[in-house]
């Protein structure tokens, strides 16, 4: 089969792939469309490449091109592909929640011309919801943000802070503002905090702009800090620190991020004996939760929550055929670019 192959250095070529290897349980889809995840610039950009041939593409929707005996789909069915599978059959996967399987892994290679994946972790795509926001919807697109401000708790009236507004804090953004939320989206880079205001962001702040970023917080907060803050991408230790201390008493600090930030590095900032990790749990009533994907049962909630008049599409910020892959992922990289679509 055709699809992108990961050379390393920022380089990718179009070539042939080993066609994947259909079992029992899997469904063979030909692929309509695939996103870019800010994920994939950890093995695009770097020099090494992959191990393998091929690419990490995992968010992915298509046609179902062999069944494969499948009794939930037929050959033409549009179907959103899971980014995360599991086992299917424990406590976790009977409940939708596969990422939390013992077995689960990472769907790759989405970005080729077809795709296998377990029939139990795919989703019809209704009639009314197009390819791309197909994408968004079984992927990482909307999931990822949906699912860390829903589980967070917030609310109407709520002043949260997305700490890094690349393509999963610009929807933070997005869905925070459709849930009621006010929006303070920081960032270094003035396209992101141009993006995440077109989204629906409050404010922006921009730390190289800020002599204090957590006085300023604080400013826009009334003093008593956010009720939600959201580590959206950084993953800097500093940044990671600052959410946490600018979090209002009883309230959540979410992360999503890829990095090597956590609690055990927090800067000792404190006069008395109380250790101050401690402190921002037990003192404060601090949550600090994780969020790695998406469940798979929150399609259905995702899905509603579009019919209810969230734009979805609006976090597309650009859509390519998969030819001009390459362009594709250079602007994304540049960060000149939110959510990006490859189409074939």
């Amino acid at each position: 089969m055709r699809g992108l192959n990961f050379l390393g250095n920022s380089k990718l070529e179009m070539t042939d792939l080993p066609d994947p290897e259909v079992g029992e349980g899997d469904v063979l889809v030909r692929v309509k469309a695939s996103a870019i995840c800010g994920s994939e610039m950890e093995t695009f950009i770097p020099p090494a490449g992959l191990a393998w041939k091929g690419n990490p593409g995992h968010e992915v929707m298509g046609e179902v091109e062999d069944p494969n005996g499948s009794k939930r789909f037929r050959k033409g069915d549009r179907v959103g592909v899971a980014t995360i599978q599991g086992c299917g059959n424990c406590y976790w996967c009977r409940q939708g929640k596969q990422d939390f399987c013992k077995e689960a892994y990472v769907l790759k290679n989405a970005h080729s011309e077809y795709v296998v994946g377990k029939d139990i972790w795919m989703q019809p795509v209704p009639d009314d919801i197009d390819n791309a926001t197909a994408v968004m919807l079984s992927g990482d697109g909307m999931g990822v943000p949906y699912g860390a401000s829903v589980r967070s708790g917030v609310a109407p009236g709520h002043k949260t802070c997305v700490f890094g507004v690349g393509p999963v804090g610009q929807g933070m953004a997005m869905i925070q503002t459709f849930l009621g939320a006010q929006v303070i989206a920081i960032d270094i880079n003035p396209k992101a905090l141009e993006n995440a205001t077109e989204m629906g962001a409050w404010k922006t702040i921009n730390p190289k702009e800020t002599e204090d970023l957590k006085a300023a917080i604080l400013d826009l907060t009334d003093g008593l800090g956010p009720n939600e803050s959201f580590d959206a991408g950084t993953g800097d230790q500093e940044l990671f620190n600052i959410a946490m201390e600018v979090t209002m008493p009883g309230g959540t600090l979410m992360t999503v991020a890829h990095g090597e930030h956590g609690i055990d590095n927090v800067r000792e900032r404190l006069s008395f004996h109380v250790d101050p990790a401690k402190w921002e749990f037990w003192g404060r009533n601090l949550c600090v939760r994780g969020n790695w994907a998406c469940h798979f049962s929150d399609y259905t909630e995702q899905i509603a929550m579009i019919r209810n008049g969230f734009p979805v599409n609006r976090l597309i910020t650009a859509t390519y055929p998969i030819e001009e892959a390459a362009e594709a992922y250079r602007r994304f990289a540049e960060g000149e670019r939110g959510k990006t679509i490859l189409s074939q």
